[in-house]
Order: C-alpha cells, then sequence, then structure tokens
C-alpha cells in the first residue's frame, strides 16, 4: 500500500469515525429490532431466543414496542420466538455494543460503528492486498467512499457489511482467486439470500472453465448454514412463506415476480434506481463490464433473485437506491479498478465521480441519511411528476407508498398533489368514483389492465 493513498484513507476514516461519535444517535429503523434483539439476547442469556425480560429492556432502550408485534420475532421451536435474520451480523456487533456501553456511548451507535468498520477495513484490506497502481488505488478510495454504499453507513442492518463482502469477493474474483472469491460470496449471503446468485456464478465459472471445481462443495456448505439455522428455530427451510402480511399474501415469494419493468427499475427509477444515486459511476461501470459477459450474467441473476422477494423495491435509507439496486455498485467499483488504463482521462472520469457524488449525497444530510425520506418521492421523482406526471407509471407500490407517505400491506389508490393541485393518481377501481369527485376526469396514462378489481388499477395524469 502506497503511503499517500493510506494517509487519505485514514484521514477520511478520522473524519467519518469522528462524525459517527459525534453526531445524534440515529433512530430506529428497518429490522433493528431483530439485530438490536440479537445483541441484547446474547449478551443477557448467550442465545437466540427472545424472553420476556428482554422485551422489557429492548422496547425501553428502542422507545418502541416493537416486540409485541408478530413480524419483529416469530414463534419456533418450543413456542421460543426467535429472530428470522441470521445472526452473524448482530455476532459481530455484539462485541463492538459491549465497548460503546463500556465507555459510556450510546449503544444505538453500534450498528453504525460496526459497518464503519467493514467500510473502512474492507478497503485498507484491498488497497494492501491487491498491486493495484496508485491511480487504481486512488479510485478504489474515491469510488467507494463517495459512492450510494454510504447511504447505508448509519442504517440499523448489514447492508454495508454485505457489499463490502461483495466487493472484495468480486476483487479476488477478477485476480483469479476463485476460492476465496466463493467463500466471502457464501458469507455475504448468510445476511442476503439473493447473492446466492453471485455464488452460483462464479461456481459455474470455476466448473466450465475446469477449474479446481472440487473446492465448490466449501462455499456451498457455508451458503446452508443460514438454512440450517432456520431449520432448527422454526422447523423449515425458509420461514419467509410464513408471513402473513398482505402484500406477501397476494404476491408470495418466487419467480413470478419477477418482470424486465423491475429491472428497468433497479437501474433507472427515480425513486430507487441506482441510476439516479451514481450516474458517472453507473455509465463507467456499464461501458467497463460491456464485454465482461460472465459479470453481466451474474449481476443480472442478483438483480432478478432480489425481485423475487415481492418488497422488492424496499430498503432504500431515505432518498437513495433499493438495497435490491444498490449491488450494482460493487460490481461496478471492482471493474473500473481492475480495467483502468490511461491515468489521465481516468483522473477527470473520477474527479467528476466525486463532484457528482458529493453533490447526490447532500442531498439526504450525506453520511446520516433521513429514513423517513423513504416513504417521499425523491426530488428527482418530484421533478418529473411536477413538469411531465405522464411519463413516470413505475410498479404500483414504488408510487403508492411514497405519495401517501405510509407502508401498508395492502393495495391502495394513491393521489400526488401538488399545493392542492391533483398531478398524478394511481387508481384501484372500487375508488374511481371517489377519485373523480376529488380530481375531477383523468387522463389514462396507462391501459387499465384488471384482473382483481381489488389489487389492480391503472395511472391517470391530469393537466
Amino acid at each position: 500500500m502506497k503511503v499517500l493513498t493510506l494517509a487519505i484513507t485514514l484521514l477520511a476514516a478520522g473524519i467519518m469515525f469522528g462524525a459517527i461519535i459525534g453526531a445524534p444517535s440515529p433512530e430506529p429503523a428497518g429490522d433493528i429490532c431483530e439485530y438490536y434483539g440479537i445483541t441484547q439476547t446474547l449478551i443477557t442469556h448467550q442465545s437466540l431466543d427472545l424472553q420476556p425480560s428482554d422485551v422489557t429492556s429492548l422496547t425501553k432502550q428502542l422507545g418502541q414496542p416493537y416486540y409485541t408485534l408478530w413480524y419483529c420475532y416469530f414463534s419456533g421451536r418450543n413456542t421460543l420466538r426467535y429472530p428470522l435474520h441470521f445472526a452473524a451480523y448482530s455476532l459481530l456487533a455484539t462485541p463492538i455494543r459491549l465497548v460503546l456501553e463500556a465507555i459510556r456511548i450510546d449503544p444505538l451507535k453500534t450498528f453504525a460503528v460496526t459497518n464503519f468498520l467493514f467500510l473502512i477495513g474492507g478497503l485498507l484490506y484491498l488497497l494492501r492486498r491487491f498491486p493495484l497502481t496508485t491511480i487504481q488505488q486512488l479510485a478504489l478510495i474515491a469510488l467507494t467512499l463517495t459512492s450510494p454504499l454510504l447511504s447505508f453507513l448509519a442504517w440499523p442492518g448489514p447492508d454495508l457489511a454485505v457489499l463490502m463482502l461483495l466487493l472484495i469477493a468480486l476483487m479476488l474474483f477478477l485476480h483469479n482467486n476463485f476460492a476465496a472469491a466463493m467463500i466471502l460470496t457464501a458469507i455475504a449471503s448468510w445476511q442476503s439470500q439473493p447473492i446466492l446468485a453471485v455464488l452460483g456464478g462464479m461456481i459455474a465459472y470455476v466448473i466450465l472453465n475446469k477449474k479446481n471445481f472440487r473446492f465448490v462443495f466449501v462455499p456451498i456448505g457455508l451458503g446452508m448454514i443460514p438454512y440450517i439455522y432456520t431449520m432448527y428455530a422454526f422447523g423449515t427451510l425458509t420461514p419467509w412463506t410464513q408471513l402473513t402480511d398482505g402484500w406477501t399474501k397476494l404476491n408470495g415469494f418466487g419467480l413470478h415476480n419477477i418482470s424486465l419493468q423491475k429491472l428497468f427499475e433497479q437501474f433507472t427509477d427515480p425513486n430507487i434506481g441506482v441510476f439516479w444515486y451514481a450516474p458517472i459511476l453507473t455509465i463507467l461501470g456499464l461501458w467497463t463490464l460491456r464485454k465482461k459477459y460472465w459479470l453481466i450474467g451474474m449481476l443480472l441473476a442478483t438483480l432478478l433473485a432480489f425481485q423475487t422477494n415481492p418488497a422488492w423495491h424496499y430498503g432504500t435509507s431515505g432518498y437513495g437506491p433499493s438495497r435490491h439496486a444498490i449491488v450494482m455498485i460493487p460490481f461496478f467499483i471492482a471493474i473500473i479498478t481492475h480495467e483502468i488504463t490511461k491515468p489521465k482521462l481516468w483522473f477527470v472520469a473520477i474527479g467528476l465521480i466525486i463532484v457528482f457524488q458529493i453533490a447526490i449525497l447532500s442531498v439526504n444530510n450525506y453520511i446520516f441519511p433521513i429514513f423517513t425520506n423513504t416513504l417521499t418521492h425523491s426530488p428527482t421523482a418530484q421533478f418529473i411528476l411536477s413538469r411531465w406526471p405522464a411519463l413516470y407509471n413505475p410498479t404500483p407500490e414504488i408510487f403508492v407508498d411514497r405519495t401517501n407517505h405510509t407502508d401498508l400491506d395492502y393495495p391502495t389508490s394513491a393521489i400526488y398533489r401538488i399545493d392542492g393541485i391533483c398531478k398524478k393518481t394511481y387508481v384501484l377501481l372500487r375508488d374511481l368514483d371517489r377519485i373523480i369527485e376529488e380530481c375531477g376526469p383523468m387522463q389514462l396514462t396507462t391501459r387499465p389492465s384488471i384482473i382483481n378489481p381489488e389489487t389492480d388499477g391503472f395511472y391517470g395524469t391530469y393537466q
């Protein structure tokens, strides 16, 4: 590792860490009830089941009655309640929580500190592990520390940890260290099951290219560990199919949820698409990937795998790409870093990326995003909806959730207004008369395709 790049990384790390410790504690969000709950049960009774004393303590700490809700912890073996998500991330976060408590820092900062260590530790490993030129090292630092990855730094969940493990695995794969790449990918999949699509692509590549394919049984075994846990805790390979919320009842988990429209949205939707949060990085990444057919296949397979979840568009931390789209960023960073050739040209490109990314991150408070913006249209989407509402017709739940500022578990209609004036609506047939009464006749912007009038709707706009 070169002295310059080490100094830049450590300086950035110091500023970031100081900001995390000095900032107010983040509001509870996402699946914090499980990830923080696991640290509590590991500390108090060294197990994963939730006990009444844990509920009392956790409710006081988080200030939210999460643990009375059915989806926070599921009922499992011996009628005990267990977390649905695998415990590896929280297991690593537990000693960090103990240290923070010992030095009298709010333990709710546990996840921000854990994510910070994954981010900086992973970056230092990459700089030291691979024989990168100075421009490659500078590019790696700049692309990582100004990318949308930072929007998940303070997020109380494993997204950033998963993405950094994936970035390291992809760099190892590009340098032909297939065994280590597959092992890290399998570990990353513990907290994000669609990452198994990347592992499948790596395994297929190794077998078809007649590498040491006998080793693939090790990462396959590692990838199965969360399923062994769920079989132990819940008596089934995947408890997600037992969810009883409305969206899951309507759509379920599976291949039937996949569509080309959603794939397009993962790239370019103004609310959740990665392009709007990393435009130059996305363009350069796709251009650099254009002849890397195997990597393209792995990326597309992973994006489609995320769509099998009926809540595929969730997981933004404020304004930012969905966690089901941000998986593209490690692919882009890895391939750009690996393929850099002409230093002068790349210096200009990286400089532009830094400028654009700082501006984009500023829209949602840099490394401390406002999590409630998840249920608000992004500035880009608002710009389009205020001027050309007929152009924006996303998968309905994207529009409905952000227009109504709610995260309901059943389909609803939604009216997007500016200064009280109707601009666009998504209409379920049962609500048509009410919406016409409120807004007047509309121009249809999508062709009604009503199979079930209780769940299927169409878009209309107003001039």
